[in-house]
């Protein structure tokens, strides 16, 4: 199809014309010293900010310097969706700030912090596969840069790649010396076994500062987390001696005495009861001497430690556990059920880390004691459902994300806040917002919708009006009262042929300026590409009048008005195309759909005559004048034509359905039901064709054959009456009488309902 010439329909793109003579000078300050005498300006250093690279990208554009205005637009694009992603993160909305951040590298790949940031929000959301792709792609561009090699150190810890990550960290310490970079590089090493090299950081952390309990814990802790047991006693034992009255030292040393077993039970205690008596509801120091009563068989002990721990963390889902337990040993089955069922809801709970089988296991045994035998078994079988979904044992060597490998990892709560805290601490980019938030993200979108027009209007310039139109409809997500941007943009989508894109700026444009021709014409054509022919007649018709005489316009505005029931109105259209040269098969294909429309056959058939006439292959010229001759209740010549239009396109349904509907009507049974068969094979949810192949399968005697294609089309088409009568004769005829009458109720309720409605509408029965 011809569309419209150039000059019809297309107006100048405009541009946003920031470069006032203030802005103009102060852009020309801040180029370096010489950059004046210059051909021409110094590219985008990632270094600017989104406001610095805005600006540079305008002093390229006035200087008409378009690739490295673009360029440079990129880079204040990126830099945006860069800062709003981080902002995004700051708020743990990390499907929002991933997405920002991904579109962010896309649009500037060679921006390595953007890509950092992006490894970092993959990180923070541990998704650690995404993480290291993109830390490594960022390692590839800047292999020197610090936040890159300290975030690839932290990933590969967390995957359990103890050897890569103190590779990164290393390289990461080389350039700048950090102590959560050194921390974490010491962790790594005591994963890998090597304490000696761990040990001289350490040693190195403590001769950098003065003596103090604070880095001594964080040592015991990175030993205790490792499974070194004697050196982290030694470090928290140092700390305490440093400061006694500090909180959560002694319980630290007490559970590095509990991990070590039976033996360490006496000296855990004692560290335990001493860390009670300076916070009296530490819940580690609550939980881990209940632990330890209950492994000591002292039930009535662990039941007054662990009541205390849950009053102390209610929302903890293992000491109700634990609790339920105790309760369970000294046989108070009601109290054991509901500390259970506590401990089962707050597992449920998103970001919960317990396993639930457990749970599920003991309720079923505290059912049974309570002699409900159903709902025992129900949880028993709910138990083992869960343990067949956990994931196999070879898959489980990833080591725990915060605790290690470490024998710590097989107690619940071993991994301490201090060492979650620091293993997901990650060097920030550039500041979050120090203004108001809300003020800050408006300003940040209207340079976004800046940027992404004055791109747009870059790309159109050159005719790259699909890159054109994805960057105006990015412009208005961001800022649409941008001037001209709905012109813009419906223009650049309408030439890039994205119709469906172009029909909501379009739409607007049509509301501001209801005379204007053009863009009706743009819009009616819209609407005629995306098969939303109702539409485009509606548009079309106040300028029909007006139209030019160009064919590709004509034909899409006839057939628009056919399509949506003016058959009068296009039929005019396509007279006039004749008047005006375009004598060719498609238009008379559509006047005599015109005609027939209209119920006026005979000048129908000539129409269909002549389009043949001039291409014998013109798709639908057979089928239609086939429907006319069917309309006529000539079958032998409606069959020819449907014959006709098939050796044309074998899988015309149309064609396909009508000719079997034809056989029908000739009792070639057979014929029909294997014709009806092909076209459900191409289109599954034409309900017209399940009803007739069920209403010749039952004819045929095969009344279960025929209730599924009837009840199928039912469902297809629960408005229709006919198929629930023919639905009841099935059922009746298989001795499903409580059905059948059903059937037979809905299709009267039905047939009353749609009286008002042609009988000639409604298939034969």
């Amino acid at each position: 199809m011809t569309l419209p010439s150039k000059s019809q329909s297309e107006t100048p793109f405009h541009i946003l014309n920031f470069a006032k003579l203030g802005l103009w000078v102060s852009c020309c300050l801040l180029l370096a010293p010489g950059a004046l005498a210059q051909d021409k300006p110094p590219a985008v250093s990632e270094a600017n900010s989104p406001e610095q690279a805005f600006q540079s990208a305008q002093t390229f554009q006035v200087a008409g310097d378009y690739e490295k205005a673009a360029a440079a637009y990129r880079e204040a694009i990126a830099a945006g969706l860069q800062r709003l992603g981080n902002l995004r993160l700051s708020h743990k909305e990390y499907a929002e700030g991933v997405d920002l951040l991904t579109r962010a590298v896309q649009t500037a790949p060679a921006r390595v912090t953007a890509h950092v940031d992006l490894a970092i929000a993959h990180f923070e959301a541990r998704d650690f596969d995404k993480a290291k792709t993109e830390i490594e792609i960022a390692l590839q561009q800047d292999p020197r840069d610090f936040r890159a090699l300290n975030v690839a150190g932290k990933i590969y810890f967390m995957r359990g790649e103890y050897q890569t990550a103190a590779e990164r960290l290393e390289s990461a310490i080389g350039f700048q010396p950090d102590f959560d970079t050194g921390y974490l590089l010491a962790l790594a090493n005591l994963e890998l076994k090597k304490t000696a090299p761990a040990s001289v950081i350490f040693d190195e952390m403590l001769a950098s500062a003065k003596p103090n309990a604070s880095t001594h814990a964080l040592i015991g802790l990175a030993y205790r987390e490792t499974g070194y047991f004697e050196q982290a006693a030694s470090h928290f034992s140092k700390a305490i001696e440093l400061e006694p009255q500090k909180p959560r030292l002694r319980s630290a040393l007490g559970l590095t005495y509990f991990l070590q077993g039976p033996p360490g039970y006496a000296k855990a205690r004692e560290q335990l009861l001493a860390e009670l008596a300076i916070a009296p509801d530490d819940f580690s120091s609550l939980y881990y001497l209940g632990m330890i009563a209950a492994s000591e068989k002292k039930t009535s002990e662990a039941e007054k430690w662990f009541e205390r721990s849950v009053t102390a963390h209610p929302d903890e889902p293992d000491a109700w556990f634990r609790l339920g337990q105790a309760y369970f040993e000294d046989a108070k089955w009601e109290q054991a059920l509901a500390a259970l069922r506590k401990s089962s809801s707050l597992t449920a709970q998103e970001g919960s880390r317990t396993d639930p089988a457990p749970i599920h296991e003991l309720m079923g045994k505290v059912l049974e004691k309570l002699g409900r035998h159903n709902e025992a078994e129900s949880e028993a079988a709910q138990a083992a459902q869960l343990r067949t979904q956990q994931p196999k044992p070879e898959s489980q060597q990833k080591p725990d994300v915060f605790v290690g490998t470490g024998k710590a990892e097989q107690v619940g709560r071993s991994g301490p806040q201090e060492l979650r805290s620091r293993l997901l601490q990650v060097p920030q980019g550039e500041g979050l917002p120090t203004a108001r938030e809300v003020d800050y993200v408006k300003r940040m979108s209207a340079l976004l919708g800046e940027a992404y027009h004055n791109l747009g209007v870059i790309d159109a310039r050159t005719s790259r009006y699909v890159d054109a139109a994805s960057e105006f409809a990015e412009a208005a997500r961001w800022n649409p009262t941008i001037d001209r941007l709905d012109h813009n943009w419906a223009l650049a989508a309408f030439r890039a042929q994205r119709y469906d894109q172009a029909i909501l700026p379009l739409e607007r444009e049509v509301r501001r300026t209801p005379n204007d021709a053009s863009i009706r014409q743009m819009l009616g054509l819209s609407y005629y590409m995306t098969d939303q022919f109702t539409k485009s007649a509606e548009i079309f018709r106040p300028i029909l009048n007006e139209l030019p005489d160009n064919p590709g316009l004509l034909y899409a505005a006839g057939v628009a008005l056919l399509r949506s029931g003016d058959s009068a109105a296009g039929g005019r259209i396509f007279s006039r195309m004749l008047e005006h040269g375009s004598n060719t098969p498609e238009v008379h294909l559509m006047i005599g759909q015109a005609y027939y429309e209209q119920s006026r056959y005979p000048e129908a058939l000539d129409e269909f005559r002549r389009a043949l006439e001039m291409n014998p292959r013109v798709p639908e010229a057979h089928y239609s004048a086939g429907m006319i001759y069917f309309k006529q209740g000539k079958l032998d010549e409606a069959v020819q034509e449907f014959n006709a239009e098939l050796s044309l396109d074998s899988k015309s349904v149309p064609a396909m359905y009508q000719l079997a509907y034809v056989r029908l009507q000739q009792h070639q049974t057979e014929e029909a039901i294997r014709l009806l068969n092909e076209v459900l094979a191409q289109k599954p949810s034409y309900g017209d064709a399940h009803y007739q192949l069920g209403k010749a399968l039952l004819d045929k005697g095969d009344a279960n054959g025929a209730i599924q294609h009837l009840e199928t089309a039912s469902q297809l088409q629960p408005a229709q009456s006919y198929s629930y009568y023919q639905l009841s004769l099935a059922y009746r005829r298989i001795g499903r009488v409580e059905d059948a009458d059903k059937a037979l109720r809905t299709y009267q309720q039905l047939k009353e309902r749609n009286s008002q409605k042609s009988s000639g509408k409604e298939p034969s029965k």
